[in-house]
């Protein structure tokens, strides 16, 4: 009998607009708007039985095989390898690790890359586990939302809400948070407008990274909210832009889009660990070679840049760019969301 293995994928994303306002510590008091897009940067996982009384956990990314039992199901609270992401994903979903399994994750998304593969490693995973467990989470709202309570309230994990869904659903979507619900607007968006806005947007991966984790970026952003000030102001105002950039994008007018995105990134880098030098010459460097405008993805500090420009400037960005140490990463966007399949190989 051949071994059946369980697979499953899920999106990262690039976080278009609104970002920071999908910190609880804000949209619980004001609300929060934000636009992202899925992206075929995948996070996989793959599970099969193993006939042992321990579990292997086995990451490309990290390049570390671990084994674990029962009792050592306490998390580390070490962010540097994603094994506390596979035990309180088989906490959640009640499976003891002396069953037995070899468990397989891997991220396409660089670490510390600020689009959100950690988010779509958990969400992988808890596709998977619950399907193991017999008892799948069908229904992608709570998918979503289990995620979220085990980065948050298991792992300890500060940060926004939006990575999760974006790696449930997929696509283009348009997220509002309340502090009793969260309601999730998918973009039905014509091929035409689809193919413009792919020519239009860039992704470089930069040559720096963040210096601190991103939850500590987060908590230190949370903090400051709780004492009012220029931070509530300028996720506000974030807030407000979401709603313009959702609106020249479902246009299709790329101008207003990208210059929508600068105004909101100016904002958003009055919040504390966002921006500094480096990143912002990158930033100065593409617009000044015909980028309409963009943002650093994720907590801060380093990562990637998105950038919104003509098609007819795409090289000189480029080029430009390329010249600093930054690189043009392809993508294409993901409209299916996490999936999972079984396979017998």
């Amino acid at each position: 009998m051949k071994t059946l293995y369980i697979k499953a994928r899920a999106p990262s994303r690039i976080g278009i607009g609104g970002g920071g306002s999908d910190l609880p510590a804000f949209f619980e008091r004001y609300g929060g708007a934000v636009l992202n897009v899925g992206i075929d940067l995948y996070s996989y996982t793959k599970v099969h039985a193993n006939g042992k009384n321990a579990t292997k956990i086995t990451s490309h990314d990290w390049g570390i095989i671990r084994e674990i039992t029962d009792t050592e199901l306490e998390f580390e609270r070490n962010e540097k390898d994603n094994v506390d992401i596979v035990k309180a994903v088989m906490q959640e979903c009640g499976l003891d690790p002396r069953k037995g399994y070899d468990i397989l994750i891997h991220s396409m998304a660089p670490k510390n890359s600020g689009l959100a593969g950690s988010s779509a490693l958990l969400t992988a995973l808890l596709l998977v586990m619950s399907n193991i467990a017999g008892k799948p989470i069908l229904d992608r709202k709570l998918l979503a939302e289990t995620a979220i309570r085990i980065e948050r309230n298991i792992l300890k994990r500060e940060g926004g809400h939006q990575d999760q869904y974006a790696s449930v659903f997929g696509g283009f979507n348009f997220i509002e948070f309340y502090k009793e619900r969260t309601e999730v607007y998918p973009l039905r968006l014509q091929e035409d407008l689809i193919a413009e806005l792919h020519s239009a947007m860039m992704l470089f991966e930069t040559p720096y990274r963040r210096t601190k984790r991103a939850h500590e970026i987060e908590k230190k952003k949370e903090e400051d909210i709780q004492k009012e000030g220029e931070t509530i102001e300028a996720l506000k105002n974030i807030k407000n832009y979401a709603y313009k950039i959702k609106d020249a994008l479902i246009k299709g007018d790329l101008q207003a889009l990208g210059e929508y995105l600068h105004e909101s990134w100016v904002e958003k880098q009055k919040l504390p660990g966002v921006a500094n030098s480096n990143i912002e010459r990158l930033y100065e460097i593409a617009r000044q070679h015909g980028a309409y405008g963009g943002k650093l993805c994720g907590a801060g500090e380093g990562g990637f840049l998105f950038i919104v420009a003509e098609i007819s400037n795409r090289k000189r960005i480029m080029n430009a760019l390329v010249k600093e140490g930054a690189n043009l990463v392809n993508f294409d966007f993901d409209f299916r969301g996490a999936i999972t399949w079984r396979t017998a190989y």
